[in-house]
């Protein structure tokens, strides 16, 4: 969740509301079903929660906190487990395969929430990345980074954490200028699709950053016709969009996480 506008409305909606049909068309936006071991057990009496990610190429477990209570961008989407889970098995999605001896990978994460997908990705590729989300939200986010630091080092990795408010041309700029000896690669995100006041906000933030070679991997769960339709619309006239990956649907909705490939579309004769 990455712009103000979200941080506002999700005010307005309990964090135990129930899961809604995916092919609904109203804007309400009820709170999605977790995908992690419900044995995660609260770690303090503000009801935080430490759940734990067991990518194949790791020696240990990538360890994130969610605090439920306070909101979205605090708590554990579907489809990140998806992203974590598929892009470390699968070196032909990305824009260059990790190798020995080569750089690593830099990967810039939207809407990080909890940074779980980011942190796997950038302990298991291994990648440079930089998680972003809105302000609030980077406390935790950067709770978490600090929390993987050494699993992240150990495997050639880094995580660093920014402030990136969707559609923000100051911020993107910021983000931008900060990788300029060192261009992002990679862009990833999962389940950023949601409200329909976000479209336009995440549409300018992706033609900003995944251009030229740059890759975008995005993971997504069908919710709202609406939405989904103005996204995918407005998306497919500036980038081709591929699926790679779709896990069946979760228990009691009809559709599960899908992984997309977004490349910019070439302009053929303009230089």
């Amino acid at each position: 969740m990455a712009t103000a506008a979200a941080a506002e409305a999700a005010d307005a909606f309990p964090s135990t509301a129930p899961a809604a049909s995916s092919d609904s068309d109203s804007e309400d936006l009820l709170l999605l079903p977790n995908l992690l071991p419900s044995a995660a057990a609260p770690s303090s009496p503000s009801h935080a929660q430490l759940h734990h990610f067991h990518v194949a190429s790791l020696p240990s477990p990538i360890t994130v906190r969610a605090l439920p209570s306070l909101g979205l961008s605090f708590q554990l989407w579907p489809s990140a487990s998806t992203l974590l889970r598929v892009l470390p098995a699968s070196p032909h999605l990305l824009p260059r395969a990790p190798a020995p001896g080569t750089l690593p990978l830099n990967v810039l994460e939207l809407g990080s929430g909890t940074g779980a997908a980011g942190l796997a990705l950038a302990a298991a590729l291994p990648a440079r990345a930089v998680l972003s989300d809105l302000p609030d939200a980077l406390p935790n986010l950067r709770h978490n980074a600090e929390l993987n630091a050494p699993l992240l080092a150990c495997a050639g990795g880094a995580a660093s954490v920014v402030p990136l408010p969707w559609g923000d041309a100051t911020a993107m700029e910021e983000v931008a200028a900060a990788q300029a000896e060192a261009p992002f690669d990679l862009v990833v995100a999962s389940d950023v699709v949601y409200y329909e006041a976000l479209v336009d906000p995440l549409i300018k933030t992706l033609r900003f950053f995944v251009k030229g070679e740059v890759v975008l991997l995005m993971a997504h769960m069908r919710r709202w016709k609406r939405t989904d339709k103005k996204f995918f619309g407005k998306a497919r006239k500036v980038f081709d969009i591929e699926v790679v990956h779709e896990d069946p649907p979760l228990d009691g909705w009809r559709h599960g996480p899908v992984l997309y490939r977004f490349t910019a579309k070439k302009r053929h004769g303009k230089k």
